[in-house]
């Protein structure tokens, strides 16, 4: 079967190919309703600064990309790596001089006068720009991004990236803190969300309604998901291949008797055997309460290493970071406080582990 070929049980049970395969379609975008009539409210009206947080696999890009779709955006997957980046960025996309334009008029563009220049170019028009991965953004660059931002007459600037952002840049950058007028925090789907995510996947590619899922099945994804986008759409592929394999139309529970089958999506073995002492004590901990805050992390490990309870605190907040970072934890407000959890694709394999 060459590469144009339908796999003939995708025929055998109507649809025209895989639809659930990773890619970003923000047309079946589901789910953070609220979140995003907000959010296109603040761009109408045209708002300087908008932060949107979330877990890997939340749905960030996707959001970003239903951004794309609706305004023209420029939109960056990847943060500039030095300031004087911005100058070919715009350039190529937002100021793109003409051919007399270049005969005549010598660039002299520059980071220094860049505002100036597109100010010139676009007198005042709404110009939406939207940094996906923001956390890896060198804070330097970014404060430079914000002075630019901020003097583009019309300009609105959508940060995308992990809840650590806000930890590692804000809270050194108190003059973009002070600017954000609307913070969106992506979370998991509920169940609801969940069923209709698999059922615009599965229409999208011709097939009806949850077939060939059971409804038990689709509560199964839920819950062993925890409702993440990314892994709702990872284990249905799994179980696709595992029914063609079967050659099976139908997809119900009998699929996870074989639990650590479908748990090798995510090696265990090769996770926790990554982690430093340290890194593998707090996630035990924290494995083993119903969230915790680094505080409380302090009083129930052993900080001997440490010479206060105070550089105590300093290490377990900078190990929570890299933790989060790889998507080992993940952070929530409760209260007052925010407390951490592992993350909804660790926890199940630490149970089997």
């Amino acid at each position: 079967m060459n590469a144009h070929e339908v796999n003939p049980w995708y025929l055998k049970i109507g649809w025209t190919k895989n639809p659930f395969i990773l890619d970003i379609r923000p047309g079946l975008m589901v789910g953070h309703k609220d979140e995003v009539g907000r959010l296109v409210k603040n761009i109408d009206e045209s708002q300087k600064y908008v932060l949107i947080t979330g877990p890997t696999g939340s749905g960030k890009t996707t959001l970003l990309k239903y951004l794309s779709n609706k305004y023209s955006p420029l939109y960056l997957p990847k943060p500039p790596r030095v300031q004087d980046e911005f100058v070919d960025i715009f350039r190529a996309t937002i100021l793109r001089p003409g051919v007399l334009e270049r005969i005549f008029r010598r660039d002299r563009t520059t980071v220094y006068n860049l505002a100036e220049e597109i100010n010139r170019k676009h007198k005042g028009k709404p110009l939406l720009f939207l940094v996906d991965e923001a956390h890896e953004t060198d804070v330097h660059v970014l404060e430079w991004l914000r002075a630019i931002t901020d003097q583009i007459a019309g300009a609105t600037l959508v940060l995308a990236g992990l809840p650590v952002f806000k930890e590692t840049h804000l809270s050194k950058l108190e003059t973009l803190k002070q600017r954000i007028t609307l913070e969106i925090e992506l979370g998991t789907l509920n169940k609801d969300e969940t069923i209709e995510l698999v059922r615009k996947r599965i229409e999208s590619a011709g097939g009806h309604n949850l077939d060939p899922f059971t409804y038990d099945t689709i509560n199964e994804i839920y819950k062993r998901t925890g409702g993440f986008p990314r892994e709702v759409i990872k284990l249905c592929n799994h179980l696709v291949h595992q029914a063609i394999e079967r050659n099976s139309e139908i997809i119900d529970l009998s699929y996870f008797k074989d639990k650590e089958e479908i748990d090798t999506i995510i090696d265990a073995k090769e996770i926790l055997s990554s982690l430093t002492d340290k890194q593998a004590e707090i996630v035990e901990i924290i494995s083993k309460s119903n969230g915790v805050t680094p505080g409380e992390l302090v009083e129930r490990m052993d900080i001997s290493d440490y010479k206060s309870k105070v550089h105590a605190l300093r290490a377990v907040n900078n190990i929570l970071k890299r933790l989060e970072s790889a998507d080992l934890v993940s952070r929530q407000r409760r209260g007052r406080s925010y407390k951490y959890d592992v993350s909804v694709k660790l926890k199940s394999v630490l149970i089997d582990a």
